[in-house]
């Protein structure tokens, strides 16, 4: 699993790419849109680490998707689970707020700050509310404030489910519910699989 690549930044090109260079290899890295003059204006030829999420396209192109902050890191991956969000509409939400502020927005009701992000009208802001109050309310109990191995527990077990074929809204609705900071990564998994099974019976029927 991917989790963080460090190189020398060699490129960064509009709307959000970057070219990262660690050894022999170049690696193609979106990033939210406000990253792109920061990293160009003080970076370029400068050896950088950056948080990475792989993603698999139904093409079967890999992309990667890069952060500089640990916490914009998780918020990514939770916001490309929820329906209907898919990667790049979650990188355009992450253009506009940190994780601090869309948490602000959520609890303050600002529908109409949500609406501005690119590919968000009104409409659809007032049903993505709906999801990402769950989001932060849920599963953590306290925003996005997590020990780093406990986050690193909850990306480990939703990419393990991935593999087994449950899709991201089913993984999502079931580490809602039985998520612990208690819980050891094989506890975790062992939880959300009993909470999943009705939907291996399904598939069997």
């Amino acid at each position: 699993m991917f989790y963080k690549l460090k190189g020398v930044l060699e490129e960064a090109y509009p709307p959000n790419k970057i070219i990262l260079t660690s050894g022999p290899i170049s690696w193609e890295i979106f990033i939210p849109l406000n990253l792109l003059s920061l990293l160009k204006e003080n970076f370029l030829g400068k050896e950088i680490e950056v948080y990475v999420v792989a993603y698999i396209k139904k093409n079967e192109i890999l992309e990667l998707y890069g952060f500089l902050e640990r916490e914009e890191r998780e918020l990514f991956l939770r916001l490309n689970a929820l329906s209907k969000v898919g990667p790049t509409l979650a990188l355009n939400i992450l253009s506009v707020f940190t994780p601090e502020t869309l948490r602000k927005v959520i609890e303050e009701r600002k529908i109409t700050d949500l609406s501005k992000v690119p590919g968000i009208g009104y409409k659809r802001a007032e049903k993505l509310f709906i999801e990402l109050k769950s989001l932060f309310g849920k599963l953590t109990k306290k925003g996005l404030t997590l020990p780093l191995d406990k986050e690193r527990i909850l990306s480990e077990a939703r990419e393990c489910l991935l593999t087994l074929g449950f899709q991201k809204r089913e993984i999502e609705e079931a580490l809602f519910k039985v998520f612990s900071e208690e819980d050891s990564l094989e506890e975790l998994i062992k939880k959300a699989l009993n909470e999943l099974s009705p939907f291996l019976k399904e598939e069997k029927l």
